[in-house]
């Protein structure tokens, strides 16, 4: 049998490099003579395999230089699956589109998935296994990778990571769906009638304790009937909205609040506990808005414009809190103070005209984020998988699949609660006692006391939204990570408004009088300065759970009205016994302190609360048949 027969791949004289022929000297198995002796017929065998060996090179021979590509271009030999040639080949200097080229067959998902591998670690597992040695076949696994290949591997890394940039560059120019669009305004539209709906028990709570009587201590406990109640449906809210319909919840909820609103002068008239019970059942409603909100946002807004899209939303709650202590002097001098809530609780049968028809729910059409509208590439990665799980599986959540455990043992969860806790005591002080402070402290009235109300929630208004786009610029530009943007946020939210505080409280103190100026410059800033908080913790819930971010939400802002509910009655009852503001303003500032401390020391944007492998496996199916990603179900990741 001919040397070409054994050795297709090397058919013909090789040369070796120093120029001599390369022959293949066949290996004989030995055999015992035949009986006749030693001349006699030797037995029958199979060909030997052969030997290659080089022989020696010729006196004055000049070694032959050709480049690793071309001696991979014409080699032909097959590639054995446990060859040392695959360990051998790896190691030479050939190219790596070369490489892609002859392991195609072997290695399908790792040469491709190279250049990515220390971007995405978590979407390449077969270069895992090539890595671990772990690949199908048997084939072992390959040495490190020679120079070449090393610094193409970094250009192709150095322009994938180019490609990435100009991607999120093209996201952030471009504008959002129309459905984004819809959704952003309609929630802030929401969010102005729950805020005026709620604030016009501030300015109508003057002329009613002066009809009714009421001191310092019943004021306080009338509003804080409307926290008992709102803390009931932020606690359960986030579940219903992600269980249920979000669009529903929320529509529902501004049913049962606009209903009670428009039955308070009736409840007044009764008696105090009809009152109560009024202002609690309003609560009620208002409760399930935000987490539904936050909710909605979740599946419409891409993350790149979320921050500036929830302040957008936020704001509208300063806006709707301007518009009552603008309107409600007014409407109170003319029609008395009933006309308030009769005319802002038919607000929201108006609004709900327009969120019917024009909003989408995330059950019936899930696109999550409008990642392709939106100008961001669509990836199905593992925040994909969550996604989808979340959106596809939302009516088969349970409450024992929530991670309640989890919640409890976060970190992030509790310092988020002790940033939101502490500004909610802050923020429904300027919200309830504003009026009460002008009022007592400077004699001023009705319409005096709301007009100078009104000053603090203007500059919120435009805290709010600077404080959205600075934080996405910061993240999108680089400037920053996202954990430490939102500790910068939550800094200037909780230490500035302390700071102020202090100051307003050692004014106040020993029985001195700042003037009224500068009292009302100390409480516009304390005031504005919390709308930073909307980049702060009011971003961090998305940040830490894609999930369940809606019931994270309503689980912190639920806490955070015991603690407002509490201090609106507290504050009341301090009031009636000693008249003393310095003492409120103390333990507030004291709180903002704690707040900012808590969550400087333990905040984090890192996904805290992955989806567990029965829902992984589940949107993975989902996938699979076509239901999620192709459908809109991918997440840009933050």
């Amino acid at each position: 049998m001919t040397q070409a027969a054994l050795l297709p791949g090397l058919a013909g004289s090789s040369r070796t490099p120093s120029g001599g022929a390369c022959r293949a000297v066949p290996r004989l198995s030995p055999v015992r003579a035949s009986a006749g002796g030693s001349g006699g017929e030797r037995s029958p065998q199979r060909p030997a395999r052969p030997h290659l060996h080089h022989a020696p090179p010729s006196a004055g021979a000049q070694p032959e230089h050709r480049p690793a590509a071309g001696r991979l271009a014409n080699s032909a030999v097959p590639l054995p699956h446990s060859s040392p040639a695959l360990r051998s080949l790896a190691t030479s200097s050939a190219s790596l589109a070369q490489l892609r080229e002859r392991y195609a067959h072997a290695l399908p998902e790792a040469t491709t998935a190279t250049a990515v591998a220390v971007e995405q670690p978590a979407q390449v597992p077969a270069l895992q296994r090539w890595r671990s040695g772990e690949l199908p076949g048997g084939l072992p696994r390959l040495p490190a990778l020679p120079r070449s290949l090393s610094r193409q591997l970094a250009l192709a890394r150095r322009h994938l990571e180019q490609q990435q940039q100009q991607q999120g560059e093209g996201a952030e120019e471009a504008l959002l769906s129309r459905d984004a669009l819809t959704l952003v305004l309609l929630a802030t539209a929401v969010s102005f009638i729950c805020s005026i709906d709620r604030a016009a028990m501030s300015v109508a709570i003057l002329p009613m304790s002066e009809q009714f009587q009421w001191d310092d201590s019943i004021k306080g406990a009338v509003s804080s009937a409307f926290f008992a109640g709102y803390m009931v449906t932020n606690l359960c809210g986030g579940f219903l909205a992600t269980r249920y319909s979000a669009k529903g919840v929320l529509a529902l909820g501004v049913v049962l609040w606009s209903v009670f609103t428009i039955a308070t002068p009736a409840a007044a008239g009764g008696n105090l506990n009809q009152l109560m019970l009024a202002r609690a059942m309003m609560g009620v409603g208002e409760g399930v808005t935000y987490p539904s909100i936050q909710n909605l946002a979740r599946k419409w807004v891409p993350e790149t414009k979320r921050s500036r899209a929830l302040a957008f939303i936020y704001s509208g709650h300063q806006l709707g809190t301007i518009g009552s202590y603008l309107l409600c002097p007014l409407l109170i001098s003319q029609l008395g103070w009933e006309s308030i809530f009769l005319g802002f609780g038919s607000l929201g049968f108006f609004w709900l005209l327009f969120w019917q028809p024009m909003v989408k729910d995330e059950a019936e059409t899930a696109p999550a984020q409008q990642a392709g509208q939106a100008g961001q590439p669509a990836t199905a990665g593992p925040a994909a998988v969550g996604a989808a799980a979340s959106s596809k599986d939302a009516r088969q959540l349970r409450l024992q699949d929530v991670p309640w455990a989890a919640f409890a043992r976060s970190r992030a969860f509790w310092a988020i609660v002790a940033a939101q806790s502490t500004v909610s005591v802050g923020n429904v002080l300027a919200f309830s006692w504003l009026p009460t402070f002008y009022n007592q402290v400077y004699g001023v009235d009705v319409a005096s006391s709301s007009f100078l109300s009104v000053l603090p929630f203007v500059a919120t208004v435009l805290a709010t939204n600077a404080a959205g786009w600075i934080a996405d610029g910061l993240i999108n530009n680089k400037v920053m990570d996202k954990t430490s943007t939102r500790k910068l946020m939550q800094a200037i939210a909780s230490l500035g408004p302390a700071a102020c505080l202090a100051k307003l409280a050692l004014d106040q103190g020993q029985g001195s009088t700042a003037s009224m100026a500068d009292a009302v410059a100390l409480v516009t800033a304390w005031v504005s300065l919390c709308g930073f908080s909307a980049a702060g913790y009011g971003s961090n819930h998305q940040d830490i759970s894609k999930e369940y971010s809606g019931i994270i939400y309503g689980l912190c802002n639920g806490i955070g009205s015991i603690c407002a509910s509490a201090s609106i009655y507290a504050t009341g009852q301090v009031l009636h016994t000693t008249h003393d503001w310095a003492l409120v303003f103390e333990v507030a500032a004291g709180l903002y302190a704690l707040g900012a401390l808590a969550y400087l020391q333990f905040a984090s944007c890192e996904e805290q609360f992955a989806p567990t492998g029965k829902q992984e496996l589940a949107a993975a199916a989902a996938a699979g048949s076509g239901a999620a990603p192709g459908g809109g179900a991918a997440t840009p990741q933050r």
